[in-house]
């Protein structure tokens, strides 16, 4: 009787997700996401990655630990970057399930529930993401069905705000097999993610990190399904506007970085000369519209920054550039 009380106690503590958080700056929108899944229904525990914040997000995150026993701080001395920084609970997780989870992000009750019980009567189905809405409740960019020349051209070189505006309201958001789910939520088997060895750390901060995490999941053979069933709340925006520089260079960086890796130099090439291009225009306006405001000086700066980056360190020339923490700053 000891002994089988003893399993029984141990089997209601043992979690059923491991929810992954990598945190920079995140004092404004932390506490809303870590109390939202430690109000969810199904056992978990929580992994907070910091990524060296010059701010007192490290210290929120001790004092999470210290009042619940199913918080883990990691706090990293130096920005490894949001891929890496995933990558850093593995072979400590324990439940069946990995949440990966933007800081910026809100779950709903029940929504968890909903999403690992998908699993649960879904073993073909290896990566699973929830329909992203914003704060008033309207859907918003939740999942691509591909992610070649066209995407470049609509999400690097025109205005997101385009792109963005026409798919919230064009898209189908209905039960369907995808390429990719948001990164901002997305929720993978335990044993898939640790077979593929989680994210690749050459993405840094960049939409293709979780294009490729999927990619590397259906290759074993499992479906990369959006679920409209389950909804999180995405306050978009928030975690790029807090490093601006590292979030255009990155992000374009690791878009020639992803069309190396999946689709060859020809295509590299093509969508290195896309970035550049774009960059330059913007680098000009900004420069322009400088003369009447002067903020735009602070944009152009950035843009000029980038250009020269992609242009002299791009992978394709082999020579990636992975930034330190004082760079980040």
């Amino acid at each position: 009787m000891v002994l089988e009380s003893a399993i029984a106690v141990r089997s209601k503590i043992l979690p059923k997700i491991s929810v992954i958080i990598v945190t920079y700056r995140s004092t404004r929108e932390l506490p809303g996401c870590i109390d939202s899944v430690l109000r969810q229904r199904v056992p978990v525990e929580v992994f907070v990655v910091d990524n060296a914040s010059p701010d007192h997000t490290p210290e929120m995150i001790a004092g999470y630990g210290e009042r619940h026993d199913n918080v883990y701080p990691i706090l990293n001395t130096e920005n490894l970057g949001l891929a890496a920084g995933n990558n850093c609970p593995i072979g400590r997780c324990q439940g069946e399930y990995v949440l990966i989870l933007n800081p910026d992000t809100v779950l709903p009750d029940g929504s968890l529930s909903q999403m690992a019980n998908f699993l649960d009567e879904n073993p073909d189905v290896g990566v699973l993401g929830p329909q992203n809405v914003y704060e008033n409740g309207t859907r918003h960019v939740s999942f691509h069905r591909n992610w070649g020349l066209l995407s470049v051209l609509a999400w690097r070189v025109l205005p997101n705000r385009i792109p963005r505006f026409l798919w919230d309201r064009f898209s189908s958001y209905k039960l369907q097999d995808v390429l990719f789910v948001s990164g901002s939520c997305l929720l993978i088997r335990r044993r898939i993610y640790e077979q593929i060895g989680g994210y690749d750390p050459e993405y840094f901060l960049t939409v293709e990190d979780v294009a490729d995490l999927c990619i590397r999941a259906r290759n074993t053979g499992n479906r990369v399904v959006f679920f409209p069933g389950a909804k999180i709340v995405h306050f978009t925006g928030r975690s790029g506007a807090q490093i601006p520089y590292i979030g255009v260079w990155q992000g374009s960086r690791g878009t020639v970085y992803h069309f190396l890796k999946h689709k060859g130099a020809v295509q590299a090439f093509l969508v290195l000369s896309m970035l550049l291009t774009s960059i330059a225009g913007r680098v000009l306006a900004a420069a322009a519209l400088s003369v009447f405001k002067k903020q735009y000086r602070t944009t152009c700066g950035i843009y000029a920054r980038v250009f020269w980056n992609l242009l002299v360190r791009n992978p394709i020339w082999g020579r990636g550039f992975r930034p330190s923490r004082r760079s980040m700053a």
